[in-house]
């Protein structure tokens, strides 16, 4: 994970954890018993921390050492240098395992299922994902156009994703999940209602797709959002989503239910 290592540095201050995606996470985690939760691709552990104070017991796996670094201690979170691919985790170990916005990450997804339903076994398995086919409608494409092509490679359809179904004889359910419009975790929606955002690097330091675009494109995408702004364009055509309270951008839960 390289890639996290350079891109990571700032990661606790901008991809805190959202209360809104950690109830619905812990809404989904409730409808089955479990005590101990894998978290894989843990990132600087903002989940894993917010289930230890729900009395979870967390195994949080991530390979990129800048991103465990800026992690907090905390005796009930066990953190483990490994890739999805080969969890340092026996069979069956947890009672479920979680993704947050890590599985597009995996560049193979099949075997990374195989991996969690083995230590998972008959336990749950909940991703927080987005769906590729939703990015072309969102309006920051028109800034960076080049958002549409990685998104597209990187996150699996959800069709794919449910191919989860026939890997682990289960039923697996598809949950939307509209964005609120403080959201705190700093990911690539982040300023559906809220532009100004897109034009603090901090803000873009923490979302890998930005990371991914070349200067000429930033530079020219930043430029024309700040001028849209400073005259009044943008909310001409989309300052009705600053009114609103949430927005489904393509961002949902993946759930497989204890069976």
């Amino acid at each position: 994970m390289a890639f996290y290592d350079v891109i990571g540095k700032t990661y606790a201050q901008t991809r805190r954890s959202d209360p809104r995606i950690t109830k619905k996470l812990l809404e989904i985690l409730a409808s089955s018993p479990a005590s101990t939760i894998a978290d894989i691709g843990a990132g600087t552990g903002s989940y894993a921390s917010v289930l230890t104070e729900h009395g979870y017991r967390v195994f949080a796996i991530e390979p990129s050492e800048t991103m465990r670094s800026q992690a907090i201690a905390h005796p009930a979170i066990e953190w483990m240098d490994a890739y999805v691919e080969n969890l340092p985790l026996s069979d069956q170990s947890v009672d479920a395992a979680i993704i947050m916005l890590a599985f597009h990450h995996f560049p193979d997804y099949r075997q990374a299922l195989n991996e969690m339903h083995r230590v998972v076994g008959n336990g749950q398995m909940i991703f927080f994902t987005y769906d590729p086919e939703m990015i072309s409608s969102f309006w920051l494409t028109e800034y960076f156009p080049s958002f549409i092509r990685d998104v597209e490679s990187t996150f699996l359809p959800i069709p794919k994703l449910l191919e989860i179904q026939s890997i682990t004889d289960s039923v697996a359910n598809v949950i939307p999940f509209p964005l609120p419009n403080d959201l705190s975790d700093s990911f690539a929606a982040v300023g559906w209602a809220r532009p100004e955002l897109y034009l603090d690097s901090d803000i873009r330091n923490g979302i890998s797709s930005f990371s991914k675009i070349d200067d000429d494109e930033l530079n020219s995408g930043l430029f024309r959002l700040s001028e849209d702004l400073e005259r009044g364009w943008w909310d001409r055509k989309y300052g009705h989503l600053r009114q609103q309270s949430e927005y489904d951008v393509g961002y949902r839960f993946f759930h497989r239910s204890a069976v």
